[in-house]
């Protein structure tokens, strides 16, 4: 009894998160300036801001040449005003610091300080109106990028996904959108620094002439700490674009409720977690280990510059007890001195950050390129529905492979019959679909639509006559009538649409929505309403069907559907047939019953073609 008491009592012990190492780690190689920072100068800094400004003039001016003028009016005359400002205060010391009563110093003073206070007010409004200008600029710098990076992800073929590199080079152009908006602020902070120098040197060049170039020295050891930091960080960021572009996709894949059901059953939440934490720590090492590096340079930067700066005022003292300086010129030097130093400071962190900045927006800039040539029109001849769509030796292969995924291969599909393609996974199914889609082109031999090569064609008009049920299809968050017309409305309007709902037995369910053809499909984003895996299938060939389509292409169309839906898709294609060219893609050999034609593919070769009666005892393992 005692045992089986002690038997009942045990508990079994939690499971231990496994150590992972989490994925191999991958060096990004693509930043485009890593041998431009490892020999970067505080000279050659300089010589670089012309550039980094006038890029940022453009990007501003492109957008919102309004703002634009307002930030650089507001910024020059805000160095107007320092410049009168300080010119007033200059007047107004020989008189406070000269002989005589208060009341007749006051009043001799009186004047300059007026205008001197007018001129402090005008400046700071000016700079508030620079400040108001940029709020209206810089978000909109940011979309304009980020709509930019959007764009040249959807323009470029899809074989530039398969492109080696392609994503991490996608990523170090995130940043570099990211920092299009940063650019602006930390511009009007340099074009301010600039301004006021420029204000201030007349003033302190009229003072004593050594003045100037002892400030100058104080601010050199900050700049060169600042190209030095400038250097680290770029490449940390370049260390870490691999690890967090993994870290990225792994978040998605733990956090997106698609997935929270086989994270769950199959216990992967200790492996996943600890994958995924080890990738973090990798980052976080990466930053954490750069600390030290950042402070030695900071420190011995702020030292050296601390010491100029009391070499500077020094000679300042020095001048004035030698009588070289009077009083009154000394008082208006600490004042023009105080606000050159805050120049300089300026002009040496925010042209350091501006450079760092236009860095990263090169890679942006190289990114957007590169996407501009991946998504060049192939040709200009516009596509007619076909009549016939046919391979002729044609065969392709992935960038950076050996062997081709597909052929070469011959075949044609005719207007009016349907053709089932059957073969294992790898066998080239998919990149099938894509030559005969026009989604890429073969890398030997061709592919024609009615003996046009789909390399001659205007791709986007080849695609107006596709449908497409991918084997990954999109839950896109949009109202019912927009996931079944993607924007792109038959003339007959909600007739069309329930047409296509009618053809894949969905009308009585989406009545049954919350809203019908309004109901937003996204209930945890949008708080809307989620439909079965099996209805989302059903809705992705309701799209390829209120398309119309000449070329109806489905992949694994029902491979989430019951039989009643899987019914009433094939009969609905049966009744379409002699509208367009069907090709079925399936691992199902019974699904190929409908079939006019059935084409068997293996290691990217066509093995067996014929009907199902014809290869059905010859294809047992379908």
């Amino acid at each position: 009894m005692a045992e089986k008491t002690a038997r009942t009592q045990a508990k079994p012990a939690a499971p231990r998160d496994p150590e992972s190492a989490g994925p191999p780690e991958f060096t990004f190689t693509g930043g485009a300036h890593n041998e431009a920072m490892e020999h970067l100068s505080l000279r050659e800094m300089a010589a670089r801001l012309p550039a980094a400004l006038a890029q940022t003039a453009r990007m501003a001016w492109r957008i919102d040449p309004v703002s634009a003028t307002w930030l650089l009016a507001g910024q020059v005359l805000a160095g107007v005003c320092t410049a009168v400002s300080l010119g007033a205060v200059a007047e107004a010391m020989g008189p406070l610091l000269t002989g005589g009563g208060a009341n007749e110093r006051l009043a001799a003073a009186a004047w300059p300080l007026a205008v001197a206070a007018v001129a402090a007010g005008a400046g700071t409004t000016a700079e508030i109106a620079a400040g108001s200008a940029a709020r209206r600029l810089t978000p909109r710098l940011a979309t304009t990028a980020d709509l930019e990076m959007v764009d040249a992800h959807m323009d470029v073929e899809v074989s530039a996904y398969d492109e080696p590199g392609f994503s991490d080079r996608s990523e170090a152009a995130e940043i570099g959108a990211a920092r299009s908006s940063m650019l602006v602020r930390d511009a009007m902070a340099f074009t301010n620094g600039l301004v006021n120098l420029v204000a201030v040197a007349g003033v302190l060049a009229v003072v004593h002439p050594v003045l100037m170039p002892l400030l100058l020295l104080s601010v050199v050891p900050r700049g060169v700490g600042a190209v030095i930091t400038a250097r680290l960080d770029y490449a940390l960021h370049n260390e870490t674009v691999a690890s967090r572009n993994i870290r990225g996709m792994m978040r998605w894949f733990l956090t997106t409720h698609k997935l929270g059901d086989e994270l769950r059953c199959n216990s992967m939440r200790p492996h996943a977690h600890a994958w995924y934490a080890a990738v973090c720590s990798r980052i976080d090492t990466k930053l954490v280990g750069s600390a030290p590096r950042h402070l030695r340079v900071s420190l011995l930067a702020a030292a050296l510059g601390g010491l100029f700066q009391l070499g500077t005022w020094a000679a300042l003292g020095a001048l004035v007890l030698a009588g070289s300086m009077a009083l009154a010129a000394a008082g208006t030097a600490i004042v023009a001195m105080r606000t050159s130093a805050s120049a300089l400071s300026s002009l040496v962190v925010y042209g350091a950050a501006m450079f760092q900045h236009a860095l990263y927006l090169e890679d942006y800039r190289i990114f957007l390129d590169r996407a501009r040539e991946l998504a060049v029109t192939r040709g200009g001849v516009d596509a007619e529905p076909p009549e016939k769509v046919s391979l002729e030796n044609a065969s392709y292969t992935y960038p950076g492979k050996d062997t081709p995924a597909l052929g070469p291969v011959s075949l044609s599909l005719s207007r009016g019959e349907i053709v089932a393609v059957v073969g294992e996974n790898g066998a080239g199914k998919s990149t099938l679909i894509r030559l005969l889609t026009g989604l890429t082109v073969p890398s030997d031999g061709e592919a024609y639509w009615d003996g046009t090569p789909t390399r001659d064609h205007d791709q986007r008009t080849l695609w107006t006559h596709v449908g497409l049920v991918a084997q990954s299809y999109a839950h896109w968050p949009f109202t019912t009538r927009d996931n079944i017309t993607l924007g792109q409305p038959d003339p007959r309007g909600e007739d069309a649409v329930w047409e296509a709902l009618d053809a894949v037995g969905m009308r009585e369910v989406v009545q049954d929505y919350p809203r019908a053809l309004d109901t937003l499909l996204a209930r945890s984003l949008w708080g809307g309403h989620e439909p079965s895996g099996g209805q989302w299938q059903r809705l992705a060939c309701a799209r390829a069907f209120h398309r119309k389509p000449r070329l109806l292409i489905m992949d694994e169309p029902t491979s989430a559907m019951d039989a009643r839906g899987e019914h009433q898709i094939f009969t609905g294609l049966r009744e379409m047939k002699e509208d367009r060219i069907t090709m079925i893609v399936t691992h199902r050999m019974e699904n190929c019953r409908l079939a006019d034609r059935i084409i068997v593919l293996d290691k990217g070769r066509v093995i067996e073609t014929g009907t199902f009666a014809e290869l059905y005892g010859l294809s047992q393992d379908w």
